[in-house]
């Protein structure tokens, strides 16, 4: 009888999308596919709001997919579109060449008009992440609050000093091993370790003669400078372990499948209205049930949703909760949100079809386009019919032109 009851409450409609979920959040960091070669991909990052140190206040951070070697580029909260591209060229462009991707989230500096101009004039692909998929950056992030923490204790208690040290910082993180690919940074990136003056008097100390009289200005600077990158790799060990500890603490693991059956989060993807007077805090925390029609990845799955619901279909595992079926069909109480408690979604751009195939509807075949997004990786990409694609027709007649202009002649 126990069983039975406890069957009934876990398939209960109702039930399932009323109550809120207790565990960690859904999903581990999902890996960007690995680059051919260093800085071919890279992600940037702001962090803000730092103590003024040399009329600083911001640090850009800028890493190598591939290599983990990381840029940390003082500047400040008002720096524009422009004066970013200028340290973008600066510290990247003219060291390493202009890579093939950069990966950044949607802060405006990434978003306007300059920077996607750039970007498209240069031939670098611009990708962007959404709060709707917090793992696809997880470098920048993880990298970012790593380097808050490291900073912290770097720099404590005298916080005014941060941007004369980050060079000695920089230099203590790329020759640090990461423990992503067993390497320091500078090494895959060089091909062979930085020596340290540890390192020279290790090896050379028979050789060059001592002087007879030590300078102790000389003195005090080289046990400083040993001091300083001692510290910057304590603070970053301490920073990267409390790091860990607190991913692995706060997130579990799903695995969903082709054909499963899901609920969607409107609350964590902001879809719901902000009413004056009509509070969330009573409204059902999840809707659905959505079929899983895709596993795009282990975090993002494409749902069979409605058209009503004016979202893309293509959906973070972070916002999706297992649906339970209730084995005895419908005759149980339904509860759905209403439509009208959605806010209105712009729809997704189409930046440009890719390719197109033909697939079988019924006794008929069908052509389907496979179609890029504006401020999306290609990995997103999505088969559309021509009915979805009414609102882009001049991308689908450019895409039709070229095909007939490709196609073979006949003899």
């Amino acid at each position: 009888m126990v069983h039975v009851i406890k069957e009934y409450v876990r398939t209960c409609d109702i039930c399932q999308k009323a109550k809120p979920k207790r565990h960690g959040q859904r999903g581990f960091l999902k890996s960007i596919p690995i680059p051919s070669q260093p800085f071919e991909v890279v992600t940037m990052d702001f962090i803000m709001d730092l103590p003024p140190s040399n009329g600083y206040n911001a640090i850009l951070t800028i890493v190598d997919k591939l290599t983990k070697f990381a840029h940390f580029i003082p500047c400040t909260t008002s720096i524009n579109e422009e004066e970013t591209a200028k340290l973008f060229h600066a510290h990247i462009w003219t060291k390493y060449g202009l890579p093939r991707q950069v990966i950044t989230d949607r802060d405006a500096r990434w978003t306007g008009a300059f920077w996607e101009h750039l970007t498209s004039l240069v031939g670098v692909q611009r990708s962007l992440t959404t709060a709707y998929h917090p793992q696809a950056d997880g470098q920048s992030e993880i990298m970012n609050q790593t380097l808050e923490i490291a900073l912290t204790v770097f720099v404590f208690p005298s916080m005014d000093n941060w941007s004369d040290l980050l060079n000695d910082f920089s230099f203590a993180y790329n020759t640090m091993e990461h423990t992503s690919t067993g390497f320091t940074p500078s090494y895959l990136l060089l091909g062979f370790e930085p020596l340290r003056p540890s390192d020279l008097l290790a090896s050379t100390s028979k050789s060059i003669a001592r002087p007879t009289v030590e300078d102790p200005k000389a003195v005090n600077f080289a046990e400083m400078m040993q001091a300083i990158r001692s510290q910057a790799q304590d603070a970053l060990k301490l920073a990267q372990a409390h790091m860990e500890d607190q991913y692995n603490k706060h997130h579990s693991y799903l695995d969903l499948q082709e054909g499963d059956l899901v609920m969607l989060n409107p609350h964590s993807l902001n879809l719901l209205r902000s009413q004056k007077g009509k509070g969330r805090k009573l409204q059902m925390k999840y809707d659905g049930p959505f079929e899983v029609s895709e596993k795009l990845s282990d975090v993002t799955y494409r749902l069979r949703i409605p058209a009503s619901y004016k979202i893309h279909p293509v959906v973070n595992i972070a916002h999706l909760e297992p649906y339970h079926r209730d084995k005895d069909g419908d005759s149980r109480p339904k509860k759905h949100l209403n439509r009208a408690d959605f806010e209105e979604v712009p729809e997704y751009e189409v930046e440009e079809i890719v390719d197109e195939k033909m697939v079988k509807k019924g006794q008929r075949k069908q052509r389907r386009y496979l179609t890029k997004f504006v401020g999306y990786s290609p990995e997103w990409n999505e088969w559309l019919s021509r009915q979805q694609l009414a609102n882009a027709p001049r991308i689908l007649k450019e895409w039709e032109l070229k095909q007939r202009i490709q196609a073979p002649k006949k003899a």
